[in-house]
Formats: structure tokens, C-alpha cells, sequence
């Protein structure tokens, strides 16, 4: 079997590898989430002679390396078998072959992992939404009324910002897309929702075609309380710059967080639906509530607002 062949699997389950001869290289650990120690360039090598295995010099992997080696001997193996059978009754599975199944499985344990943190969650980062609100970096003490306009000021002033209700989309609702500076000018709260991400100028239609930019992600549910949402605020702060907390005047808030990187919003489409988190969110120009607005008797309200470093 040819070398590039070993090669070209190892780098399929493992990313990139830093080949130093023809059959030994360093790569980034499999299991590095676990790791407990600071990571270096190194610390993980794998050799595909012999009994082809991937070493780390952290412990705290050793469970997930064992997985992985697994995984690299039995397609290695496969290819092996493959390449000694004239016949060709076997198939050796292509590197597109054990990405996806890779893939399908980091999933399946990532959503089990969810699903068993959010008790842990909760626990650990325990939160009620008033610490939020006591720790806002603008303090809030103003008009609930006129909260829409801090809001407003985490965009640039020429950003076109939709503004509206559900069904303000579409030809003749040109009036619902405009600048910043120029929905400042109006007298009072201009709707009840508001898109979190900038559109493209001269655009009618609210969808994620038209947006121009990712600016923020929008977290909330519908089955946590405010305490429990205000809790996996609390812990997605590890990761993601907490930029404002709307309190919906209903059962929810919505956290508006810096947008993630690619690696991160993969993550967390997998990762926050098994918390209770609504997915529909994830979606560019998905319309969320406006603070200032009235909604029945109560009015939408900013309960932590961070400008810092916006322009």
C-alpha cells in the first residue's frame, strides 16, 4: 500500500499534519478540548509505521486518543486488506468516506455532551437576571421607552437596519430598511422588531440574502426561564463577547452576542438547541424584539447594554 495512501487517511481524521519524514509528523491533538495544561506545537505526534498510533503528551486526551487510534488502524487496516485482495471484494472507504462519518459522529457526541451539560450549566454559572442588569457597563436607569436607541448605537451609523413588524417585508416596504442615523430622527420607537445584522442599501425583502454583514448572534428560548437563559448568558460569556440582554415583556430575554466565528457557529448549532435554545435564531435576518416597544401592557426593556469598543 502506498505511504501517501496512510498519508492522506491520517490527514483526513486529524487536519493538517506537519510531516517530518515520510511516515512520522506532529498534529493537532484529537482530544485537545480535554487537554488541562497550556498546548504546544509538539505535543501531539503521529507515526504510521508499524502499528500506526497517534501519541500526546497530555493525559487528559488519553480516552478520546484511544477512540481516534482506533479509528486510523481499522482505515488503515481496511486499505490494506483492499489494496491485497485481487478479487476487490472489500471496499476501502475513501478519505470523503471517513470524513463524514467522522463528521456524523463528533455530532451525535457533541449533542449527547449537550444534553447532559445543561444541568451542570445551570449549576455552575447560576445566574439571575438582575446581576446582569448591576453589571450593565452603560447603566440603564432612563425611560424603558427609549432603550431602542442605545440599542441602536452597537451599529455604525450608516448601517441599513430593518425595523418593523413580522409582515413589513417586501415591495412598497422600502421605508422599513434604513440608515441608523436616519431612524434616530424619529420621535418614538419605530416597531417592535428589529433585525440584529445590517442590510444591503436599496433592499425591500428581509431575508438572509440581503444581508450585508454578520454582526451579532441572537440567543433565546422558549422553555428556560429567565434565570435558567440568563444562565447560559453566563456561560457562553466564555466565548463570545456579551454585547446586550433584551427582556422580551414576555417569558424570555434574548442575548445578543458578538457573531462567532465559523468554528464556533458550528458548534453552537449543534450545541444550543439541546440547551433549550431556539435554533430559528441562527438564521441572519430572523427578526427579534425591539427594546422600547410596547408589547401588551409592559414594555420591551434593555436589562444590560455594552458599547465598548463599537467604533
Amino acid at each position: 500500500m502506498n505511504t501517501l495512501t496512510f498519508t492522506a487517511l491520517a490527514e483526513t481524521l486529524l487536519g493538517e499534519v506537519h510531516w517530518i519524514t515520510a511516515d512520522r509528523g506532529y498534529c493537532r491533538c484529537p482530544g485537545r478540548q480535554f487537554h488541562t495544561h497550556p498546548n504546544g506545537k509538539r505535543d501531539c505526534r503521529v507515526t504510521l509505521d508499524r502499528v500506526p498510533t497517534i501519541y500526546c503528551v497530555h493525559s487528559s486526551c488519553r480516552s478520546e486518543l484511544e477512540r481516534v487510534n482506533h479509528e486510523l488502524r481499522s482505515a488503515i487496516g481496511r486499505a490494506q486488506r483492499n489494496d491485497n485482495d485481487p478479487i476487490g471484494t472489500r471496499k476501502c472507504p475513501s478519505p470523503e468516506d471517513i470524513k463524514r462519518k467522522r463528521e456524523r459522529e463528533a455530532y451525535q457526541r457533541l449533542k449527547l455532551r449537550a444534553e447532559k451539560s445543561l444541568p451542570k450549566i445551570l449549576e455552575t454559572f447560576a445566574t439571575d437576571p438582575v446581576e446582569f442588569f448591576e453589571e450593565s457597563p452603560v447603566r440603564l436607569l432612563d425611560d424603558p421607552a427609549n432603550d431602542w436607541r442605545f440599542l441602536l448605537q452597537l451599529f455604525e451609523p450608516d448601517d441599513v437596519i430593518w425595523i418593523g413588524g413580522i409582515y413589513d417585508s417586501g415591495e412598497g416596504r422600502e421605508r422599513n430598511f434604513r440608515r441608523v442615523a436616519d431612524w434616530l430622527v424619529e420621535p418614538r420607537v419605530p416597531g417592535p422588531l428589529i433585525c440584529p445584522n445590517p442590510f444591503k442599501t436599496g433592499v425591500h425583502s428581509r431575508s438572509n440574502e440581503n444581508v450585508l454583514d454578520l454582526r451579532f448572534l441572537v440567543i433565546e428560548s422558549d422553555t428556560l426561564t429567565k434565570p435558567q437563559i440568563a444562565t447560559v448568558f453566563a456561560w457562553m460569556r466564555q466565548f463570545l463577547r456579551l454585547r446586550a440582554i433584551v427582556d422580551t415583556a414576555g417569558k424570555s430575554l434574548h442575548g445578543w452576542f458578538g457573531y462567532p466565528t465559523s468554528a464556533q457557529l458550528h458548534e453552537l448549532k449543534n450545541i444550543l438547541p439541546q440547551l433549550g435554545c431556539d435554533p430559528a435564531l441562527f438564521k441572519p435576518s430572523q427578526p427579534v424584539r425591539l427594546p422600547g416597544a410596547r408589547r401588551g401592557q409592559k414594555t420591551q426593556s434593555l436589562l444590560y447594554l455594552d458599547l465598548g469598543g463599537v467604533r
